[in-house]
């Protein structure tokens, strides 16, 4: 790990205690509080986007976000000696979520429906959405029966391709499904063509911390304009399956974002929908095809193995839901 201390106190006029290797950065103890420095080779017109959604947040009351700091020359970009460029980061001392914590589940729900709720209406004119979901389902389906196509056509076969193709059949019927209830969905209808609300889009507990002064959220590098119900999918999905679906976790979740961001039947709908399409399955299917099918990870089978045993779990928890 280099050492920056140098280069924040000299550039940004920060005194350093100490300085600590984190995911992909260097994290500094300062007097005036932690700050986290990442390379960046430039500044795109999404990082000065980041600066305005966040400082729309601080205004709405959100104020533990790590906001991008301007050194002593009012830039966001600062180069070292060696030419390596950074951004500097007001950062956090805390711990990561624990997502199978009830308390910690519901807070983490609380605080993305806060954060829904202050970002709807962002724009003042409506934004037209890139790729409409149904579009992307109908790509993963054709991807996933082509995979299939694939592992069915080869002499021998590996553990991972016999028992994705056991599983194929009732994964491929619920993703058609899917897509066929998408298509009749009146919340999709209502807010897939163009939308004036902002996602974070990638809402989950690896960027949530725990702090004393309450839960901060960080890494907005994949907000967008978006549909924030798939914000809420993608998190569930990943708390849920940390959970193996239990009802009585997946409850107090929605509940949560309920308080922060107020919700209707309707919605609910809409996120049962999403959260039916078999995400995972098709990730896995995905990557196999993507790499050397020669030799699958353990990790991948086991992956595997996973999705289809909570499939039950999992369809249980929605019927649930409804």
């Amino acid at each position: 790990m280099e050492d920056r201390r140098e280069l924040i106190e000299k550039k940004y006029g920060f005194q350093v205690k100490n300085q600590y290797r984190a995911r992909g950065a260097i994290l500094f103890d300062t007097k005036d509080g932690p700050l986290l420095l990442r390379e960046k080779m430039k500044l795109t017109g999404h990082f000065e986007w980041e600066n305005e959604v966040k400082e729309h947040l601080r205004k709405n009351g959100m104020t533990l976000l790590d906001f991008a700091v301007k050194n002593v020359d009012g830039e966001y970009l600062t180069e070292a000696e060696d030419g390596t460029k950074y951004v500097l980061y007001r950062w956090f001392f805390g711990e990561e979520c624990d997502c199978k914590n009830v308390t910690t589940i519901r807070l983490m729900a609380e605080n993305l429906g806060q954060l829904h709720s202050s970002l709807q209406n962002f724009y003042e004119e409506p934004v037209l959405l890139q790729q409409p979901l149904l579009s992307r389902y109908d790509k993963h389906n054709r991807e996933m029966k082509h995979v299939y196509g694939y592992m069915r056509g080869k002499k021998k076969k590996t553990e991972f391709e016999r028992y994705a193709m056991q599983c194929f059949p009732n994964f491929y019927e619920r993703a058609m499904q899917v897509r066929s209830q998408l298509s009749e969905n009146l919340y999709y209808k209502e807010h897939s063509g163009q939308t004036k609300d902002v996602c974070h889009g990638e809402y989950n507990y690896h960027n949530l911390l725990l702090t004393k002064s309450g839960l901060a959220t960080t890494n907005f590098e994949h907000a967008a304009p978006g549909m924030q119900l798939l914000d809420m999918a993608y998190f569930m999905r990943k708390v849920m399956e940390k959970n193996k679906w239990q009802v009585e976790k997946g409850v107090v979740l929605w509940n949560g974002y309920c308080e922060g961001a107020g919700c209707s039947k309707k919605e609910l709908e809409f996120l049962i929908t999403i959260l039916s399409y078999p995400i995972k399955y098709w990730k896995l299917l995905n990557q196999y095809i993507n790499s050397k099918k020669t030799w699958i990870s353990n990790k991948n089978m086991e992956k595997l193995k996973a999705v289809c045993e909570q499939e039950e779990s999992k369809d249980k928890f929605l019927q649930q839901m409804r």
